[in-house]
């Protein structure tokens, strides 16, 4: 990625030799200080570089092409030491009157050819072999054909057709350099990918897939402009890296500015930049384009995460533990610290001790289903991406609130006055150690303490063995028996 700061940029391409300013990013930085020039040229650097009549125009251009130059400079000796803007003018025309006798004694000695498609392997194969030489040639001949054509299409259209004439890869670097070259103008991109009818998130999935040439990428490719679809090719079979870095500089460009991802809804907008974010994430966590595109999807999001928006996002989830999921689910794909703190909050709020006795189950539900509600709370946030400490004060809530409703409710005292034998009084509350009806803790460790108190009394085999009516009878209820109470975590294998 280059830098998007015109001080940045001009800092990575401060060139010392006239070599260097063939680089990307002193590309880059002919692009943009160019612009004017280069737009009514509609040229590309490429051809501005390897043209000796291109760069004859510019400098009888004037101040086109003194002012680009002080620019430059100006940038360039910012904070720095011991530099003067006036030296550094002098040292970037000496640099290009360098690269402008390089190209007029090159053309001179042996005249240029244009890139033909249709001649393409013969044509490369009359090259250097000598790599730096080779790849000199190679442009002088790719801007001849590149200044034979018009517009942004044509251009495209010749290096995409270059390209599918599946050329060595030496010779690839000359054609993926220009074709990135126009991919980083919007005009140039509009012209590839088409200008209507899409959104901002829409745009930026189809850079995204274009970048990656993954084919499974379930964002459309176009089929007009038929140019994207032969981009999406050319990187499925192999993607170029300043294709490429072209692409995800547009989509950085997108994702930083001020336009909404979608035309539709809050929610909508919030689905979109959320898989944006998604898109612009890299395997060990940072952004794509690092802190500037992670500030910028924050601020995004800031504008879109309040109580009003996440209460629309709990519509259709009539459960607690729904609505407690779905918080977690944007919580782990949020994006700075104050979208952070209000998830917090709100998930503190949701987890209220009020709030959860009232609604962690139906107003009809049974006791047990209300227990079994709190450890399903429980449970979700064993696996929750919040910190520590706030996750086991909420943990630390459910389990006082199950306490509290095993208190209230009364039903362990129902269930051992209830019973008229140790059998009837131990397997209720056995149940209750089963099917995660309780919080692992003191409050599992409370019921199977009173469970294995019955359990113990010299009338609870019996008990449970009166109503078989034979041997084989007696051998299930007692496997059954076992079975449960391994469950119940009250007996081992």
């Amino acid at each position: 990625m280059l830098p998007q700061t015109e001080e940045q940029l001009a800092k990575a391409a401060l060139c010392k030799a006239p070599e260097d300013i063939y680089s990307v990013s002193a590309r880059e930085l002919i692009s943009r200080h160019c612009r004017s020039f280069l737009d009514a040229m509609r040229a590309t650097p490429t051809e501005l570089l390897f043209s000796e009549d291109l760069q004859k125009k510019l400098e009888n251009a004037g101040t086109a092409y003194s002012g680009a130059v002080q620019k430059v400079a100006i940038a360039q000796v910012s904070g720095t030491k011991n530099r003067d803007v006036a030296g550094r003018i002098k040292e970037i025309f000496a640099l290009c009157d360098g690269v402008r006798n390089r190209t007029l004694e090159a053309v001179t000695a042996i005249p240029v050819d244009p890139l033909d498609p249709k001649r393409l392997k013969e044509q490369l194969a009359l090259l250097p072999a000598e790599g730096e030489q080779r790849l000199f040639r190679l442009n002088l001949m790719l801007a001849r054909a590149l200044l034979k054509e018009k517009g942004w299409d044509e251009k495209t259209g010749l290096l995409l057709t270059l390209c599918e004439a599946d050329p060595p890869a030496a010779d690839m670097v000359a054609l993926d350099v220009a074709l990135s070259e126009i991919i980083r103008l919007p005009a140039g991109l509009d012209t590839i990918i088409g200008k209507q009818g899409k959104t901002v998130g829409e745009r930026i999935a189809l850079l995204s897939k274009l970048a990656s040439g993954k084919a499974d990428d379930p964002a459309p490719v176009p089929s007009d402009p038929p140019l994207a679809q032969r981009l999406m090719n050319l990187q499925a079979r192999a993607a170029q890296p300043n294709v490429t870095a072209g692409l995800q500089a547009q989509m950085l460009a997108a994702v930083t500015g001020t336009y909404p991802m979608t035309s539709g809804s809050t929610a909508d907008e919030l689905r979109a930049t959320l898989d944006v974010a998604q898109r612009v994430r890299l395997k060990n966590g940072q952004f794509l384009g690092g802190e500037t595109t992670e500030a910028a999807l924050a601020r995004r999001l800031s504008r879109l995460i309040n109580d009003q928006n996440i209460h629309d996002l709990m519509v259709g989830a009539p459960r607690l533990a729904e609505r407690l999921q779905r918080c977690l689910d944007l919580y782990r794909k949020m994006i700075g610290p104050q979208n952070y703190d209000f998830l917090k909050k709100y998930i503190d709020y949701l987890l209220q001790e009020r709030t959860v006795a009232s609604d962690v189950a139906p107003k009809s539900a049974s006791v047990p289903e209300r227990l079994r509600g709190l450890t399903e709370l429980h449970t979700i946030l064993m696996g929750a991406p919040l910190p520590s400490v706030f996750r086991g004060k909420l943990q630390l809530r459910m389990e006082e609130i199950q306490n509290n409703l095993l208190d209230e409710s009364g039903i362990l005292d129902r269930i051992v006055k209830r019973g008229g034998n140790s059998a009837e009084k131990a397997l209720p509350l056995i149940d209750l150690c089963c099917n995660d009806t309780l919080i692992k803790g003191s409050n599992l460790r409370r019921v199977r303490e009173l469970a294995q108190r019955h359990i113990k009394q010299p009338d609870f085999l019996p008990s449970i063995l009166a109503a078989a009516t034979d041997d084989a009878d007696r051998v299930k209820r007692m496997q059954d028996l076992h079975d449960r109470l391994i469950e119940a975590g009250l007996a081992s294998d």
